[in-house]
């Protein structure tokens, strides 16, 4: 829940040259300004072309815009919880960004150093520039983390939420079905043959022989297909299943490769999620609203209190930079 908070833009400092006896003289106007931290109108456009490459299509025209000027406010948050990480004199050790990229590797089974190396460089990021990423991506969640307070979240205001939002937990109706796969061969030579034995697998099950039996004698064996949303069954399907109660079977079906006998063991209708199923996951999502609301309140007091300049008719710079327009 809290990665959504800390996975901010990661801003770059200000070119800035030295002259004299430190003096810093900026090569550019300042784009971002949050007390002494500055994001120039180019570092910003490099930051967005590197965000755009990480996204599956290239957004244009007005939606670019809004995918800058998100970024944009994302970066004013981010300079100003650093500002406050460093008032607070917090900061991540080499072990901390060892653990967490670790685990990057291990979740995404990047174990051997050839894969990693791959998926690094199509990313287009260099191990430098990912332990940077994490160094300030743990150092965001550590300054909310030490900022926010948890909230007691009552079984009641869960239930309330659960019967609110009652039409996401909608469960279709479905069929549970089982089958006995009948195989033809590939000249089709022995159809014939399978079209008899499937139809009288039938005819003795509808007199009351067991299935699996059934298809054992056969040389088949009878499969567990699950429960299947009834809107995904296939026509020919769905039409052999009409009237057929629990337990029945079907007409042997032709599918690719030889006939199929279906069971129907149950028919389940359409209903909800038990409550006690999705109260992990209410759960979940009232703790993150409360999180990202406590976050939020965070960053505007302490925009507040900060020496904060945003100019944002240099935005027509950075898509200069970018080609758009």
């Amino acid at each position: 829940m809290r990665n959504r908070v800390v996975n901010l833009v990661v801003a770059l400092m200000a070119m800035v040259m030295v002259a004299g006896a430190g003096e810093r003289i900026l090569l550019e106007g300042s784009l971002v300004r949050v007390n002494d931290r500055i994001v120039t109108v180019s570092e910003f456009a490099e930051r967005v072309r590197q965000e755009l490459s990480q996204v599956p299509q290239t957004p244009t025209g007005e939606e670019l815009h809004q995918f800058v000027e998100m970024l944009l406010r994302e970066i004013v948050n981010e300079l100003v919880l650093m500002e406050r990480a460093t008032e607070k004199r917090l900061e991540v050790d080499d072990q901390m960004v060892d653990q967490a990229i670790a685990n990057l590797r291990e979740e995404n089974n990047l174990q051997d150093d050839q894969a990693w190396e791959q998926a690094l460089t199509s990313s287009g990021l260099t191990m430098d520039n990912l332990r940077e990423r994490y160094r300030r991506t743990i150092l965001l969640q550590r300054t909310v983390q030490g900022e926010v307070r948890p909230v007691e979240i009552t079984e009641e205001e869960l239930r309330r939420q659960y019967e609110e939002e009652k039409d996401r937990y909608l469960v279709p109706a479905k069929v549970e079905l089982e089958q006995v796969f009948i195989a033809v061969d590939d000249g089709g030579s022995s159809s014939a043959k399978a079209e008899q034995i499937a139809r009288g697998m039938v005819s003795r099950v509808r007199d009351g022989a067991d299935l699996k039996a059934e298809a054992t004698l056969a040389g088949a064996e009878l499969q567990d297909l699950g429960e299947i949303p009834v809107e995904d069954c296939r026509a020919d399907l769905t039409q052999a299943l009409e009237g057929l109660s629990d337990g029945g079977v079907t007409e042997p079906l032709p599918v690719p490769g030889g006939l199929q006998v279906i069971r129907l063991v149950r028919r389940i209708p359409e209903g909800y999620q038990p409550f006690e199923d999705v109260l992990p996951e209410l759960r979940r999502k009232k703790s993150a609203e409360s999180y990202e609301s406590q976050t939020r309140g965070l960053v505007e007091k302490l925009r507040k209190e900060y020496l904060v300049e945003v100019h944002e008719e240099y935005l027509d710079q950075v898509f200069a930079q970018l080609g758009a327009t």
